[in-house]
């Protein structure tokens, strides 16, 4: 209580497994409320997670969807209205769905952001997850989160843990212009790790046992280091 959020320590912060539930339930009581209105809201669809959020707000962030949600595009009707009071009126709104690949647990953060649920963010852990999210952020051409995303990607730890996985996410996002700098400098904090983990015959094996499925990658890194 009356503590701010930058005040919490490690211990005192929520899991993000515990702040989306709360984030899918005002969702869903987003979605019960969809109607066709000069702010409607769209359905984001990704997997089998969807994201009420308005017009208004996916407009202003990114011009793609603005373009794919433009009022030429047909409306889907979504449900019926089983409330007699309003003779049959059917309740409509506009889908957006996301392309195949990227976690939906992703999309749910990035609108959710968009909506104000910057907490969601704070507490994400997994590179891959935040790879995702700057995926999606790349294709629907969205910057406005990229800031924070970056910042808090470079703040986040690389351990033997991760190393591989921080690795690849690393040399994937090299390949996008905007991200070169992150990518960069994940690539470097893998090979300061490596260089300090791996330094004898006996942990180096291991290290290539433990990722033989990742044989590819971790020559790579034993190249690099």
């Amino acid at each position: 209580p009356n503590k701010k959020l930058s005040d919490l320590t490690d211990a005192d912060q929520p899991k993000l497994e515990d702040l989306l539930p709360s984030f899918k339930t005002e969702n869903d009581e987003c979605n019960k409320a969809v109607k066709v209105e000069e702010d409607e809201h769209i359905l984001v669809l990704c997997g089998d997670s969807v994201v009420a959020v308005k017009m208004s707000i996916l407009a202003k962030e990114s011009s793609v969807i603005r373009t794919k949600l433009s009022k030429t595009w047909t409306r889907t009707s979504v449900a019926e209205d089983s409330n007699p009071s309003t003779s049959g009126e059917v309740m409509r709104s506009r889908t957006l769905t996301i392309p195949e690949g990227y976690d939906p647990k992703a999309a749910e953060i990035l609108f959710g952001y968009l909506k104000g649920f910057d907490v969601l963010l704070e507490h994400i852990k997994d590179f891959k997850l935040l790879e995702d999210i700057l995926g999606l952020c790349d294709f629907y051409m969205i910057t406005s989160p990229l800031e924070a995303i970056l910042k808090h990607m470079q703040k986040m730890s690389v351990s033997m843990d991760n190393l591989v996985q921080v690795f690849e996410v690393g040399k994937r996002l090299s390949s996008i212009e905007l991200y070169k700098a992150v990518a960069k400098q994940l690539q470097s904090n893998c090979r300061r790790v490596a260089k300090a983990n791996l330094i004898s015959s006996l942990l180096i094996i291991k290290f290539i046992t433990d990722h033989e499925t990742n044989i590819n990658t971790v020559i790579e890194i034993l190249d690099r280091c």
